[in-house]
């Protein structure tokens, strides 16, 4: 089997001959992604091309229309780069400042646009139009990725986009105390992603990977599962069918504790999830949701990033050895770590980890 094979028959629960074995975020044929520029990752990233089962994380062309509303300002100070977002609303500005540091490749959120209740409907109140896409360049990508591996498209669902848009502690409060006004935001948001939704699944979209991001926002000890459900439940029964009926692959992604929600994934028309971390990080054992759904979903994830990053290869080996035992009888199960390294250099602690996590999987996930 080649590797598009190989992981759409394990999405599908049909036979492969080996558990898939993917790097995640670490995509070895995207040419424009940091890591694949950047020397301390080479050795590693040439293992990932030759050996593992890709993932492809990309998206559509968004073509935004003219927001003369916003403003937006960058500078430098030491070894950072901050940027300033302004949205000027008629009731005043909502403002967003960001920190994104020299060689960590993420970006910290120091000041969030919305603060208080009131600032939803200001931020509401801002002209809205649905931006085009444009699948040229995405398609052209998945041609030259071929039989190695699936395109994968992340989406928001609307807790994602909103409590990205409080500090986490706001938005939990007000989700708490305030649940109808937070529904009507989420109701709104969902509106407008669900344009943004059906302009992408009227392209061709077969057998592509659509990761839903958000749930995790909302899990235990979060907010409770009765809340889940009104926040994040609610959504994702409609956006899983529309990408089912489109041909493509709904996959929920949620770190954390999922064991008290993992029932409501069940009534979703998903048929992956992700990352499936374990104690302490996650609440329930990997062989636990096996037993529970491993009928129904394609389990993916399970070696955590921080092994990866601190552990050692007897421990890595350790731990898929596990994982294999835990989840890859009857098949649809891709072992894969629950995040990817964001620092340069590349140290080579980790290095040696995700080398040993692909060999250790290429060696107890055979079929044959």
């Amino acid at each position: 089997m080649n590797s598009r094979e190989r992981l759409l028959h394990c999405l599908y629960g049909e036979p492969v001959d080996r558990v898939p074995v993917s790097t995640y975020e670490l995509v070895g044929y995207n040419r424009e992604a940091w890591e694949n520029k950047e020397p301390s990752y080479h050795r590693l990233m040439e293992a990932i091309r030759a050996q593992t089962d890709c993932l492809y994380m990309d998206g559509p062309d968004w073509l935004l229309p003219q927001q003369p509303w916003q403003e937006t300002k960058t500078w430098r100070e030491g070894c950072s780069t901050f940027q300033r977002s302004c949205l000027h609303t008629a009731d005043g500005p909502l403002e967003q400042l960001s920190r994104q540091d020299d060689k960590v490749h993420t970006t910290w959120t120091i000041k969030h646009f919305l603060t208080e209740l009131t600032d939803i409907d200001r931020y509401l109140s801002l002209p809205y139009e649905p931006p085009r896409i444009s699948f040229t360049r995405f398609d052209a990508t998945a041609r030259e990725l071929g039989g190695h591996g699936l395109m994968m498209i992340s989406v928001s669902d609307p807790i994602c986009e909103a409590a990205h848009l409080f500090s986490m502690a706001d938005f939990l409060v007000l989700a708490r105390t305030e649940t109808c006004k937070i529904r009507y935001f989420l109701d709104a948001l969902f509106d407008r992603q669900q344009a943004n939704l059906r302009q992408m699944l009227s392209h061709d979209v077969k057998d592509v990977v659509f990761r839903i991001c958000g749930p995790e926002y909302a899990t235990p000890p979060y907010l409770p599962p009765n809340l889940f459900r009104l926040l994040v439940t609610r959504y994702l029964i409609p956006i899983c069918r529309q990408i089912r009926q489109a041909g493509a692959i709904p996959r929920i992604h949620c770190h954390g504790k999922i064991g008290q929600v993992l029932d409501q994934f069940a009534e979703t028309e998903a048929l992956a999830l992700d990352p499936l971390e374990p104690p302490p990080d996650g609440d329930i054992e990997l062989a636990a949701i096996k037993r529970r759904y491993g009928d129904r979903f394609c389990l993916q994830g399970n070696i955590e990033l921080r092994e990866l990053e601190n552990g050692t290869p007897g421990r890595i080996d350790q731990l898929v050895r596990q994982a294999m035992a835990a989840a890859k009888g009857q098949g649809r199960f891709i072992l894969m770590p629950t995040a990817a390294p964001i620092n340069i250099p590349l140290s080579p602690r980790t290095e040696a980890n995700y080398l040993q996590m692909i060999e250790s999987g290429l060696r107890y996930g055979s079929y044959v």
